[in-house]
């Protein structure tokens, strides 16, 4: 697994286009996937934080998505849908940092208004990922162009 930086640098072209439909020059929203304490699929929206070179969480302290991230880290990281339904998702695991310094960075990248300094935040290590364009979308010759990238 590898951090965002690192992802950049092998997958120039998907980064861009993550970072793209993901929104990170302004607040990045998306919506991430974990698994729940019995196995079962869970899902919720997230504003992923992006500092030092890695993509980060901040997951409020009383919340299923922290207890999915802090007992199992499985994560899916998934982009609003783009232009003619394009897609962006990464995936990989979840680590809780507890180094006050890279914390302090965290919240120094936190672009949205309201979060609590106390929350957990998560590492997003980064395993794989997926970017789809439709072509033709709305035609009889509608077709996926898929790319795929693993660390």
């Amino acid at each position: 697994m590898v951090s965002w930086a690192e992802f950049e640098k092998q997958a120039v072209d998907l980064a861009a286009l993550g970072w793209r439909l993901l929104g990170a020059d302004d607040v990045a929203i998306g919506f991430m996937a974990t698994v729940a304490h019995d196995g079962s699929p869970r899902m919720a929206p997230v504003c992923p934080i992006f500092a030092n070179g890695n993509a980060y969480l901040s997951a409020g302290s009383k919340t299923p998505k922290r207890d999915d991230l802090s007992r199992d880290g499985r994560y899916v990281l998934h982009a609003f849908l783009g232009k003619n339904d394009e897609e962006f998702q990464i995936a990989g695991r979840a680590i809780e940092v507890t180094d006050p310094q890279e914390r302090a960075a965290v919240h120094r990248a936190i672009k949205f208004a309201v979060y609590n300094p106390d929350d957990p935040i998560f590492l997003l290590d980064i395993e794989r990922c997926l970017w789809v364009f439709w072509e033709n979308v709305g035609q009889p010759n509608t077709r996926p162009i898929r790319k795929r990238w693993k660390a």
